[in-house]
């Protein structure tokens, strides 16, 4: 009996021996676990302090491609509207230049008559008519200083006299009453007028 007891004990005591052992690694594999439990944890804290400030700068990123992609399409949409403002512009210029290229093109025309005003020959009769032109200058400045240069003083101040009055210019003065001839004595001859003098040998140029 106290055999049969002691092989009973042993074998329970073998019996918990394993149990302990089977407990005691499990409770290693626990601490082991809840160790790289901790240890994914503390990764994962960390990973997601890192990624959030990614996320942060890719969110940003984002909105500053949004951004630029309206931006784009209102610069898209401004450049294609100043392209045809600028077409019509450049047509609208096109045409009035080429209206105008055709005025100057019917006015060169017109003044292809005057090509021979040009030519040498022209050139010297213009430096002909400019030679006459200056004498005609001339000879009027010297009409304005003395209308009448061939004439002496008399006769410039007979003129003068004719033109301030000519109806009592050609009116002879009373002459007083001759005395008599004495006999045998020769009688004076009358002078003749100045006017007859006048008009005779030298007739007035603005007559």
């Amino acid at each position: 009996m106290v055999t049969e007891r002691l092989d009973l004990a042993v074998k329970n005591f073998q019996h918990m021996n394993q149990m302990v052992e089977r407990y005691t690694r499990l409770c290693r594999a626990y601490v082991q676990l809840s160790e790289r439990f901790h240890q994914l944890d503390v990764e994962h804290m960390t990973l997601k302090g890192q990624m959030v400030p990614l996320l942060k700068a890719l969110k940003a990123q984002q909105s500053r491609v949004q951004q630029l992609q309206a931006d784009n399409e209102a610069l898209q949409t401004a450049l294609e509207q100043q392209s045809a403002q600028h077409r019509q512009e450049l047509h609208t210029l096109t045409t009035a230049y080429e209206d105008r290229l055709q005025t100057l093109a019917h006015h060169v025309d017109e003044l292809k008559p005057l090509e021979n005003l040009l030519s040498s020959q022209a050139y010297q009769e213009l430096e002909v008519a400019e030679e006459q032109m200056e004498l005609v200058e001339a000879t009027l400045q010297e009409m304005d200083e003395d209308s009448s240069p061939d004439l002496t003083e008399d006769e410039k101040v007979l003129l003068s006299a004719y033109r301030a009055d000519p109806d009592g210019f050609l009116v002879a003065p009373a002459s007083p009453t001759p005395a008599p001839v004495a006999a045998g004595e020769n009688a004076e001859e009358p002078v003749p007028s100045m006017w007859h003098y006048y008009y005779d040998e030298r007739p007035l140029e603005d007559a």
